[in-house]
């Protein structure tokens, strides 16, 4: 095959985000440390289905089209570092696509690969080598390569994932970690497995997809994610409006700006000839006459939501209403200019950010948020300068993601862990200026010392010291230090690491969903007769895989 059409390319995306679901578990495993939120598979998997979703949209086999239905379901979708490298090279990849072009040459793909692969380096501040950027930059120096030498796609992308393989068994050689891991880079891993079910469509067009038979089927993850999360709102504008538009030259802001008049709740995203819009409006037929000015509208949809809440009202029993005021009482008390959203995971925490004011999203290690999860959230905020916590290191760059798809003022406060956004939302005055806030926050996470507990999933060595599956981890602000047998051994041990070179302060711990109040009450008692000086404090956090999270201020 010397040239490919977009029925084509379809199919062999498609193919290639089944092989990574297939193999997701593989990935997985191949976490750095060896603790129970090896997620990169996952993550890459549920960006690639997003991606999926949207091409499976559109009936146009216009390559164009396809490429920019792949780059705007997998922005959506992006979950995690891996999610948003994995989603900017979907979005250089199809800035690279030739317009309208029938089919193309192994070296307009090629090339077009080369493209995504430079914005997935530009989206990344400080880019590490043994990653899967490295991966992505050799098989798509590879690929140019490959497509100078032959025109067939087959040999083209062969030879290219043959190549890729021996890049990845590398990585341990340009990272000390998966080095001592004894480990390839997870994301790498992840890319080879895309490539290959790419390769295999293009080799076999005829090949079967059913992509349908998912282990986690992505439309149940976000209705859990996103369950009741309208209920708090009050009805300003009576009709949830969304649609897309197909044009040339699309101009974002000038839509933004005519449209911003005629509701709240406003996205205008897009990437060149496709844009998708949300507002909450009380004039739709304005909407539609505005967005027509720009091309073709597709997928329109207007929802009366006062009709909705008034069938949550009169459908619900009592506690559902109770519920449902309670939520609006909410709403109204916090309707200020500065919200603050926090990433969490776990019964007890949820309700500690919620009593200090802040909205959730409900995620962590195990279940990294999307983009479109976080910027959901920010939208439904009505705050017009909105702070994001992300409470952990993986999604950090998802929430900066939002930045750029959203009309609000959007700051993230780089929290990597539970003890530093509950540290840095301690520092939160609304009174004060969003700036002057920023600068608070960000000065207490530097005073707050964070530990973990979990366990090892897997056998593995770090730091000279040989793990086996089920040991006891201690981890000091992202650093694995201790190994154990038992949890009780290794809290306390962790907690004398933290308090080093401390006389006082506060030793905060946040016990999970498999810790019984025995055995917390005895593991405080025996740190409270050892650190007189402290001040010992211990609350449920709920939270799974982690059996306690510490802080020390």
């Amino acid at each position: 095959m010397e040239k490919i059409d977009g029925s084509v390319l379809k199919k062999a995306i498609i193919n290639a985000a089944f092989i990574l679901r297939q193999n997701k578990k593989i990935v997985d495993a191949l976490n750095v440390f060896p603790v129970p939120d090896g997620d990169t598979g996952t993550n890459m998997s549920l960006t690639m289905d997003q991606a999926v979703k949207e091409l499976e949209k559109i009936s146009s086999n216009n390559l164009k089209k396809i490429a920019d239905a792949a780059a705007w379901g997998s922005l959506m979708g992006a979950r995690g570092n891996s999610g948003v490298i994995l989603s900017q090279l979907f979005r250089g990849f199809a800035q690279g696509i030739p317009i309208h072009k029938y089919s193309i040459t192994p070296m307009e793909l090629a090339a077009a690969y080369k493209s995504g692969v430079d914005a997935a380096y530009r989206a990344v501040m400080r880019p590490v080598e043994g990653t899967i950027l490295t991966v992505a930059r050799e098989t798509a120096d590879r690929m140019i390569f490959e497509a100078k030498r032959n025109n067939n796609f087959e040999t083209i992308l062969q030879n290219t994932l043959i190549y890729g393989e021996k890049v990845l068994e590398k990585t341990p050689e340009m990272l000390k970690a998966l080095k001592e891991a004894k480990v390839v880079d997870a994301g790498g891993k992840g890319l080879l497995f895309l490539l290959k079910g790419f390769y295999e469509a293009i080799k076999n067009p005829n090949i079967d997809l059913d992509f349908s038979s998912s282990e986690q089927n992505l439309q149940t993850i976000n209705e859990e994610m996103h369950h009741n999360k309208e209920l708090g709102q009050e009805i300003k504008y009576m009709y949830c409006t969304e649609l897309f538009i197909t044009g040339k030259e699309i101009d974002i802001e000038s839509i933004k700006s005519e449209l911003s008049n005629l509701g709240d709740s406003m996205i205008v995203i897009g990437m060149d000839e496709l844009v998708k819009i949300h507002i909450h409006t009380n004039n739709p037929d304005k909407v539609l006459s505005c967005s027509l000015k720009w091309g073709e509208l597709s997928k329109i949809k207007i929802d009366n939501m006062k009709i909705q809440h008034r069938e949550i009202i009169n459908g619900s029993n009592e506690d559902d209403r109770e519920n449902y005021i309670e939520h609006l009482e909410d709403f109204k008390i916090s309707k200020k200019n500065i919200g603050v959203i926090a990433v969490s995971q776990g019964k007890g925490l949820n309700e500690i950010f919620k009593s200090m004011g802040a909205d959730i999203i409900e995620g962590g290690q195990s279940m990294n948020p999307s983009t479109e999860d976080i910027l959901s959230t920010v939208e439904k905020n009505s705050s017009d300068n909105i702070i994001i916590l992300p409470n952990n290191k993986n999604i950090i760059l998802t929430a900066e993601q939002t930045k750029s798809l959203s009309n609000k003022n959007i700051y993230v406060i780089p929290t990597k862990s539970i003890p530093q956004g509950i540290s840095a939302l301690l520092a939160f005055n609304p009174e004060l200026s969003v700036e002057e806030n920023i600068l608070n926050m960000k000065r207490n996470i530097k005073n707050v010392v964070s530990g973990e507990v979990t366990y090892a999933v897997r056998d593995t060595e770090w730091n000279g010291n040989k793990i086996k599956k089920g040991d006891i981890l201690g981890i000091k602000d992202g650093d694995l230090l201790i190994t154990g047998k038992e949890k009780e051994e290794v809290i306390f041990k962790l907690v004398a690491l933290m308090t080093e070179g401390r006389q006082d302060g506060i030793i905060t711990i946040y016990y999970g969903a498999d810790i019984d109040d025995y055995s917390i009450q005895k593991t405080v008692e025996i740190l409270a007769k050892k650190y007189k000086d402290f001040d010992i404090e211990y609350y449920f956090g709920g939270q799974n895989l982690y059996y306690y999270i510490v802080s020390v201020e």
